[in-house]
């Protein structure tokens, strides 16, 4: 297929040659760096879902170099944690600045590739709506450039700016990261990594707490948390975490007068109906208080007798994943390691899963290797699974 380039110059008659762009001076903080960019709105089909996964995995690597990550983009551009720098107001020339200055442009087939193409610098795009041949960049003469595409063997490029489900997601995290360190000349083991599972919904950061202790007066979240009473409660504590934006999950009654004083900071309330302990006055009482809920039984075999008690309400099943359902499992190994979307706070510390907390093993900077549990495999929507070494079946 054409490149884009090549249709604007037979619509408009001329030669495609070198273009020429004034950049202007950005006062970057970093000495020695590379070059960041993504977007979400304006093509949310490019916007590649685990972009913390790779710039957390690459991290490490070049900061034994003093090698900086600079998110460049536009103001509406979602900011990336694990980049050292944000520069998302600066101008397309001070950004073209910037990309001129640095080690190698990270992102999605966009404008920013196109400028680092210009300076010759080394890029790893991704492509996934359009095919790499449409739009990938022509003016590198001696930099190295590493187009990492979707397989379009069975399912063609959509060139749809909207995708369900996102393609881009089908590519490695693995694969990005090689390409830049290789490209960095940077040495690196990701050829013994391999992606088992990325949950779908991975990549929505989750705060949960259990109230069993007191929130230190600094801390401020940025996002909703779910309140696990239903993991462990103790009330001395319960009321504090209630002056923050929470969704209660539930699996005994909480007072209504409480419910009613602090309505206005609960989001919803997920309660869960194994216990014979609710009865349809609490539930008039949560319509009254305008309350979103949802009603879920874990326990198959009471749920018909639940029902009937509420047969004018909704009661959705709940049913675990285990182990044995899925499809990666036969390649668990004794290398095998997992992050998560989630932090899970109890009792002042900190753990990635719900299968970490029950065991005692707190959240570390280290790979942290998969706990074969029912709370483990229960959560696997929220994890990304992956072997990380030679590897020796369980």
């Amino acid at each position: 297929m054409s490149h884009i380039v090549e249709e604007y110059a037979k619509s408009l008659g001329v030669k495609i040659g070198q273009p020429i762009f004034k950049n202007h001076f950005f006062p970057v903080k970093s000495e020695k760096f590379i070059t960041f960019h993504t977007n979400d709105k304006k093509s949310p089909a490019r916007h590649y879902d685990y972009w913390f996964t790779v710039l957390n995995l690459i991290k490490p690597h070049l900061s034994k170099l003093n090698i900086d990550i600079v998110q460049i983009g536009g103001k509406d551009d979602p900011v990336l944690d694990a980049c050292d720098f944000h520069y998302p107001e600066c101008t397309f020339k001070q950004m073209a600045y910037i990309i001129e200055n640095a080690e190698l442009h990270l992102g999605i087939d966009s404008l920013p590739v196109h400028l680092a193409s210009l300076y010759d610098k080394k890029i790893v795009s991704l492509y996934s709506n359009l095919y790499p041949e449409c739009s990938k960049p022509v003016w590198n003469k001696k930099s190295e450039t590493k187009l990492i595409s979707v397989d379009y063997s069975k399912i063609k490029a959509s060139f749809s700016d909207n995708e369900s489900p996102k393609r881009v997601n089908e590519i490695k995290p693995e694969e990005v990261c090689a390409s830049v360190l290789d490209l960095l000349e940077i040495k690196h083991d990701f050829n013994l990594y391999k992606t088992l599972n990325i949950g779908n919904f991975y990549s929505q950061e989750i705060i949960e707490a259990i109230p069993n202790f007191k929130p230190s007066p600094d801390f401020s979240p940025k996002k909703i948390i779910n309140l696990r009473c239903d993991l462990e409660i103790k009330e001395e504590f319960f009321l504090p975490w209630l002056n923050y934006k929470v969704n209660l999950l539930i699996n005994k009654k909480i007072d209504l007068n409480i419910i009613t004083q602090f309505k206005s900071n609960i989001v919803g309330m997920t309660i869960f109906m194994d216990d014979d302990c609710f009865d349809e006055k609490y539930f008039e009482g949560l319509d009254l208080l305008n309350i979103n809920y949802m009603l879920i039984c874990k326990d198959l075999s009471k749920i018909d007798k639940i029902r009937f008690k509420f047969f004018d309400r909704d009661i959705d099943d709940f049913i675990p994943k285990q182990k044995k359902d899925l499809d990666f499992c036969v390649e668990v190994c004794d290398n095998t390691f997992y992050q998560s979307n989630k932090v899970l706070l109890s009792n002042n510390k900190e753990y990635s899963s719900k299968a970490a907390w029950e065991k005692g093993f707190e959240k570390t900077s280290q790979p942290e290797k998969v706990i074969d549990s029912e709370y483990f495999w229960e959560e696997v929507e929220h994890l990304n699974i992956y072997n990380h070494g030679q590897s020796k079946k369980k």
